[in-house]
């Protein structure tokens, strides 16, 4: 009996543990969608920056490197982001088992009885006629 609790506590560990990294798993994608979201609207806002310097409308040289460098700081921490979900993911396939192999039961081939019908008495038989 303390074996099937010790097994069950291991499987209640283990489940844990993967509960676990799904989680922090889930939260770093948040993290990498909030950053790629932050860099869309970077990316979109140098846009138009150099749109209004094209046409002369004031933007400086300052406010575009600005928006260059925090582009360039968003890129690097996505990336590292990407490659945390990956590590996380290659470290739980790796740290899996394999299940153990199930036993196999053997069929046991059953021949049906064919069940005739009982033909009635040649006495007994009814008239499909009636009078």
């Amino acid at each position: 009996m303390a074996n099937l609790f010790d097994r069950l506590n291991k499987e209640l560990e283990d489940f844990g543990k993967k509960a676990q990294s799904a989680f922090d798993e889930g939260r770093v994608r948040l993290d990498l969608m909030r950053l790629r979201r932050k860099q869309d609207n970077t990316a979109r806002d140098l846009g138009l920056l150099y749109h209004q310097k094209k046409r002369g409308d004031g933007a400086d040289k300052e406010q575009i490197e600005t928006m260059l460098t925090r582009l360039d700081d968003l890129k690097s921490k996505t990336a590292e982001l990407e490659e945390q979900i990956r590590d996380a993911r290659a470290a739980a396939t790796v740290g899996e088992e394999p299940a153990p192999e199930a036993d196999t039961a053997e069929a046991e081939i059953v021949e049906e009885a064919v069940v005739e019908e009982a033909e009635e008495p040649a006495g007994e038989k009814k008239d499909e006629k009636s009078d």
